[in-house]
Formats: C-alpha cells, sequence, structure tokens
C-alpha cells in the first residue's frame, strides 16, 4: 500500500503578506485608473498608485517562488525514495 504523499506547508505569515500584496496592488489599479481618490485621496497621486501597484505585485510574487521552491522540494524528497 502506498503510504500518502506529504501536504505542502505554506508559511502562514508569507500567506498575509501575498493578500496584503492584493489589496495594495488593487489599490495601486484603481489609483491609476483616475479613480483613486474616490478611497483615499493619496490615491490620486499617481506615482503612490504605481508604487502600491508595484510594490503589491512584488509581494505576490515574492509569494508564488516560495511556493515553487517548496513543490519543487517535495518533489525532489518523492524521488529520493
Amino acid at each position: 500500500m502506498m503510504e500518502p504523499a506529504p501536504k505542502l506547508k505554506v508559511s502562514f505569515k508569507l500567506f498575509v503578506l501575498n493578500v496584503f500584496g492584493s489589496v495594495l496592488a488593487a489599490f495601486g489599479v484603481v489609483g491609476l485608473q483616475g479613480e483613486g481618490a474616490q478611497i483615499h485621496p493619496v490615491l490620486a497621486q499617481k506615482e503612490l498608485a504605481w508604487a502600491c501597484l508595484l510594490i503589491g505585485l512584488a509581494l505576490m510574487s515574492w509569494f508564488m517562488v516560495d511556493i515553487f521552491k517548496r513543490i519543487r522540494a517535495l518533489q525532489a524528497a518523492r524521488h529520493n525514495k
């Protein structure tokens, strides 16, 4: 009988940063569309909207890179057995 495959463990801190990055990216997109002042007056500035978008995308990509590293480590451990 085969043993069950190990589960992928995700860091809760990185998951929270991913959600925060999604919110930042959404605020950045809204700010770049010109509707950012309805959320907060600071988002009317295009530079801040770009910064929110880029920081949000960076946080989300950090999460994805970490997930891909964990998947690769699980696959390597499975093949080494």
